[in-house]
């Protein structure tokens, strides 16, 4: 083949610009032709694939943007310990959904990136909890805890805020010391200590099956409805009636018709007024009788019969005179006695569980 001459093309070159080469596979072969460089980038490019790219080499000295997706069935997708995937768009699992607000991207039980309310980020109590309900460090809270369950608590609970509880039992086999308030609408089971420096409000029961309820001198404990002992109640301090008050030297608790209990310096006297012939109340410690014409009998018989009880019976008619009995007991040794026919006369008697002995003015 004899030697082609080259001449210099202009700048910059063009698709349509021409060069001279030998087509080996022309007719005649290796005729020297006229090419486009376009006609050379239609044979480069139907040989450029992504494979015979790699193939050449895998390392990308510039920035490589993809419009598209990348797929890959099988193999792997590794970035080097200085390498950082940035990812401006969604993130898709391997299920085809994306993370809702709190969620992480965990394992399934295959392996496989699906979103779920495990590992960190900002989760809420509920996603926290459904991983697992055991803690090994502290728990301090400054809010409200609110609850619909149980909680069932080994160790002690040190709390600053309110505990609002809405349902089910309170069960603590530690300590429990709350500086805020507590507000219970279910029972509340304590075997170990409590220290309340707050108010606590509780509509259910409250059991203390071991351990003291100790408050300290400058404590108080305001009893709205019943107060049921079936122990024994001690006290080494002061106790106030209903009023906020002290009691007095020699003063007792006395209940009001309403049961609220009052400091008084004498024990109010129960009355009754009788027929002769019907029985006074239980609780009586005035009697005012008034006998009919046929006389009749006064039994002081039990509940009234207890030992050391004293009744003062008052005469306020003039008709015949009534007797007085026990019904299985004596009444000055024998079964009824009669009782004084003077007017407004009085007849003390005082019972030593079983007899009565009763004196007045007139001898029985």
């Amino acid at each position: 083949m004899s030697k082609i001459s080259t001449y210099a093309n202009a700048t910059p070159v063009t698709l349509s610009d021409k060069f001279i080469g030998t087509e080996v596979a022309g007719t005649p072969v290796n005729v020297t032709k006229n090419f486009l460089i376009s006609d050379l980038l239609t044979l480069f490019q139907s040989n450029i694939t992504l494979q015979n790219v790699l193939d050449a080499g895998n390392t990308a000295t510039q920035s490589i943007t993809l419009t598209g997706n990348i797929s890959l069935d099988g193999g792997n997708l590794t970035l080097g310990s200085t390498a950082s995937l940035y990812v401006g768009g969604l993130l898709i699992d391997s299920t085809g959904a994306t993370g809702a607000l709190g969620q992480t991207l965990t394992s399934d039980a295959s392996g496989n990136p699906v979103w779920g309310s495990g590992g960190g980020g900002s989760q809420n109590l509920e996603q926290v909890l459904a991983v697992g309900n055991t803690a090994t460090n502290n728990i301090n809270l400054t809010g409200n805890l609110n609850l619909t369950g149980n909680i069932v608590e080994t160790g002690d609970i040190g709390l600053t805020g309110n505990i609002i509880q809405t349902g089910g039992n309170y069960n603590l086999t530690g300590n429990l010391t709350q500086t805020g308030d507590i507000t219970l609408t279910g029972d509340y089971g304590q075997t170990g200590a409590m220290r309340l420096t707050g108010g606590m409000v509780h509509a259910g029961s409250y059991q203390y099956s071991a351990g003291q309820f100790t408050m300290t001198a400058s404590g108080t404990m305001v009893l709205g409805g019943a107060l049921t002992c079936n122990s024994s109640v001690s006290l080494t301090g002061t106790v106030k009636d209903y009023t906020d008050t002290l009691g007095a030297d020699g003063q007792v608790l006395v209940s009001n018709a309403s049961g609220q209990v009052t400091w008084q310096s004498t024990v109010p006297s129960t009355t009754t007024t009788v027929d002769a012939a019907s029985d006074p109340s239980a609780n009586a410690d005035v009697i005012f009788y008034s006998a009919t014409s046929g006389g009749g009998t006064i039994y002081l018989d039990s509940p009234l019969n207890v030992a050391g009880r004293k009744v003062v019976l008052v005469r306020t008619s003039t008709t015949a005179a009534a007797n007085i009995g026990a019904n299985g007991g004596s009444v000055n040794g024998v079964a009824a006695k009669p009782l004084p026919t003077i007017l407004y006369s009085t007849t003390t008697c005082v019972s030593d569980g079983t007899d009565w002995y009763c004196s007045n003015g007139q001898t029985l």
